[in-house]
């Protein structure tokens, strides 16, 4: 007898005993509940350990897309979110680093050669390759509270004229007075000495080259801003590592 008239005898002694029949039935109910449960469970498991999950071209990041690629061939490695002392969320913020950077980051995490000591971190943020921090809003803000929450933070580490400038460019991009919408994008874009801060269509670009290791290091530092966005850099790079 052929394949398909074994299936088909198959078929019609299962309809000819319908408790057989609801058997095969329930068995598939539970089998596709199954794969459908262990999907769930490893995206909750993703997102607890802020590691970026793959969606098409991008990925996600507390609840919010963030490409994979940007900028030319930036590479996103990983990223969290921002909160307040509240615990309410305002900026959930994507990690991008060139190729090369992107490279010796993951080399640096390998388990065999693991390095998680702050020189680390140092060197990450001081490094020349080309990066990128992508800032996406979980909340309306006002421009006055990120401007001061950034800047801040870097005249602290800055000398005044580099803080300045980096100021007066942010300045450009987030008047003071204005409000930020929930979802808005700002990006801070290091290349070659030059940080560029972009918001749509608009750009302030400021040449310093001590701006970018100072904004790296305030997410990458010894204290950061936020220790929710550097353990998911490092989340996302281990699952580069390990891949």
């Amino acid at each position: 007898m052929c394949n398909g008239e074994s299936i088909d005898v198959e078929s019609q002694e299962r309809k000819a005993n319908p408790i057989e029949e609801k058997y095969f039935s329930a068995s598939r109910v539970l089998f596709l509940g199954g794969i459908m449960y262990t999907v769930f469970i490893i995206g909750l498991a993703m997102r607890s350990l802020n590691i970026p999950a793959l969606v098409g071209g991008s990925v996600e990041i507390d609840g919010l897309s963030f490409p994979i690629e940007a900028f030319r061939g930036l590479q996103i490695v990983g990223g969290g979110t921002r909160k307040k002392f509240t615990g309410g969320k305002v900026y959930t913020a994507g990690i991008y680093f060139d190729k090369e950077g992107t490279g010796s980051i993951v080399s640096a995490l390998e388990p065999e050669e693991a390095a998680l000591d702050q020189d680390f971190f140092d060197e990450v943020a001081s490094s020349s390759s080309s990066k990128a921090i992508v800032l996406k809003f979980q909340q309306d803000v006002k421009a006055a509270v990120v401007a001061k929450d950034v800047t801040g933070a870097l005249s602290k580490i800055l000398e005044e004229t580099s803080s300045d400038q980096f100021s007066k460019a942010l300045g450009e991009i987030i008047p003071a007075g204005t409000d930020i919408p929930a979802l808005t994008e700002i990006s801070i874009l290091c290349e070659e000495g030059t940080v560029t801060i972009k918001k749509g269509e608009a750009s302030s670009p400021v040449m310093d080259e001590t701006i970018c290791p100072a904004i790296f290091g305030l997410y990458l530092g010894k204290s950061p801003v936020s220790k929710d966005i550097k353990d998911g850099f490092v989340s996302g790079a281990l699952s580069k590592a390990t891949a």
